[in-house]
């Protein structure tokens, strides 16, 4: 059974997801030790990422039990089986897929579907979603998301795309349990850029979500 989100849980204490997409391999477990040591809890690699399976099971390997780690871009069955095969303690998806949420259940382990209609709100959370990723977000802005949370009230909405420190408030005064931030955050850390400047930007982005609750 895929499990629903419980109090107290990585997510909904710090309130952020850390989405990190590269295009090689060298710098991810750098990046995600800088957020980890950051304060950040819930990280996210996406499966697009060279070697994302291979990193996902070091990380889990070494990096604190508190901090949970997940599966991006989890568009088949067999992708989600490999990813919880790794290591993975919850799946994220641009979309909602029934066989991704079934292999879900099979592991027992948290799954954030996308979807941004209220009908593809519905149906993700009719299949079980943990979470339901709202995506893109800065398409339609906190606004569209407050109207969203109005009749989902009982759905924890988790925006994600184009979310950084400088505007992570504006959707969590608007409803979010929480929020996924990718290229505003990670910036160019991945491509060799300041890890300490990454860390400063987690730190804001933490700081931001916590004043905004």
């Amino acid at each position: 059974m895929i499990p629903r989100l419980a109090p107290g849980c990585a997510l909904t204490s710090t309130g952020v997801v850390a989405v990190v997409r590269g295009t090689r391999a060298g710098r991810v477990a750098d990046v995600l030790d800088t957020l980890a040591d950051a304060g950040v809890r819930c990280l996210e690699i996406t499966l697009n990422t060279p070697g994302a399976l291979a990193e996902l099971r070091a990380a889990r390997r070494r990096l604190p039990g508190d901090v949970e780690l997940g599966a991006g871009t989890v568009r088949t069955a067999a992708d989600a089986a490999a990813a919880a095969d790794a290591g993975a303690s919850f799946l994220v998806a641009p979309d909602t897929s029934a066989e991704v949420a079934e292999t879900a259940g099979e592991h027992g382990i948290a799954y954030f579907p996308g979807a941004l209609t209220p009908g593809e709100v519905a149906r993700a959370w009719e299949l079980g979603a943990t979470a339901v990723k709202v995506f893109p977000a800065t398409a339609l802005g906190p606004r569209y998301l407050r109207d969203l949370a109005e009749p989902f009230h009982d759905v924890p909405l988790l925006p994600t795309g184009g979310i950084g420190p400088d505007t992570a408030a504006g959707y969590i005064e608007a409803g979010a349990v929480a929020v996924g931030a990718g290229g505003s955050l990670i910036g160019d850390a991945l491509d060799g850029g300041s890890l300490t400047d990454l860390a400063d930007r987690a730190g804001r982005l933490l700081a931001a979500v916590e004043a905004a609750r």
